[in-house]
Parts: C-alpha cells; structure tokens; sequence
C-alpha cells in the first residue's frame, strides 16, 4: 500500500533522526533476499545495536541530505536498505560481514563511518576491530601485568629473608 505525503515526511524525519545519532551508516542491495532472510537480518543485526530499514531511494536522499552522512546520497539506487549503527562500529561492522558472509545476495553499495566514506573492502577492518568490552578488557590485562611483577618482586624480599634465616638457623643446629 503507497504511502500518503504525512507517512513519507515522517519517515524521512525518522531516518534524519536515526542519522543524526548515528556513528556507521550502511547501504546495501537486496535483491535476491527473501523476506524471511530481510528479518533474519534485522533480527541478527538489532542485538548488535544496528537498526535496518528498507526505505525508498529519494527519501532516503532527503534524510541524507543534511546529515554528516550527504556524501551517500550519490550511491543511493536501485533496491536497497540501509543499516544504521549508533554505538560500537565494530559490532556493527561484525554483524553485517557475518549475514553477508552467509547470505551472498546482499551486496553492500556504500560505508560511511563518522562522516568519512569508506571503500566496501573496509568493512573486513571494522569487523575485526574490538568491542567496547573487548578493548577494555585487554586494557585492564596489560595494566594489570606490571602490577602483579612488582607484587610477586615485593612478595619475594621477605620470603627470601625467611628462607635465609632458615638456612642459617639449620646450619647452626
């Protein structure tokens, strides 16, 4: 069923507020996927913190044109969805690559993140960026090492001392 111009202008307000809290926006062609797979994909993508949404060519250029996402709106044609990533790139990145690597139906057109258009061959890179809990965790591993060196060092003086005593004490007996 068409939409009416009300739906259509709050659907371009939608996405211009979707973009506008957005870190990696996403624009692939569909054709040759299923419904059932378009919400497998939604479904995989949306535990990621990705929202997918199949919206139409020229209001998608509307929603584009006043973002910091404008350089897109040349590569909107054709069938496709776009897929909006508001806090970690690489779980974005990681939950696109993966239905892709399933599904070879859904081409990705175009990547932009934080502005900055990047070449499709990039999203491997984001994907194999860190999660937020990833990186803290490998922070909090390399900062703990040092600690525990100094711990063990301070540890071993006065065990050294009661070893040493030990030692005298039995040579004496």
């Amino acid at each position: 069923m068409p939409l009416n111009l009300s739906q259509k202008k709050d659907l371009v307000k939608e996405m211009t507020t979707m973009l506008s809290d957005a870190e990696v926006v996403l624009t692939a062609d569909y054709s040759g996927l299923t419904s059932n797979e378009l919400n497998e994909l939604r479904k995989t993508t949306r535990e990621a913190g990705v929202f997918v949404k199949l919206v139409k060519n020229n209001m998608l250029k509307m929603a584009l044109k006043d973002s910091q996402f404008s350089s897109m709106s040349e590569n909107v044609s054709g069938p496709q969805i776009v897929a909006v990533g508001k806090e970690d790139a690489g779980k974005f990145a990681k939950s696109i690559k993966e239905f892709i690597d399933k599904h070879e139906n859904l081409k990705p057109k175009a990547i932009n993140y934080q502005g900055q258009d990047l070449d499709i061959s990039e999203l491997k890179k984001l994907a194999s960026l860190p999660t937020y809990e990833e990186a803290i965790s490998k922070l909090l591993s390399v900062m703990q090492g040092p600690i525990q060196k100094l711990m063990g060092t301070m540890k071993a003086v006065p065990n050294k001392l009661v070893r040493t005593i030990d030692a005298v004490k039995a040579s004496k007996n």
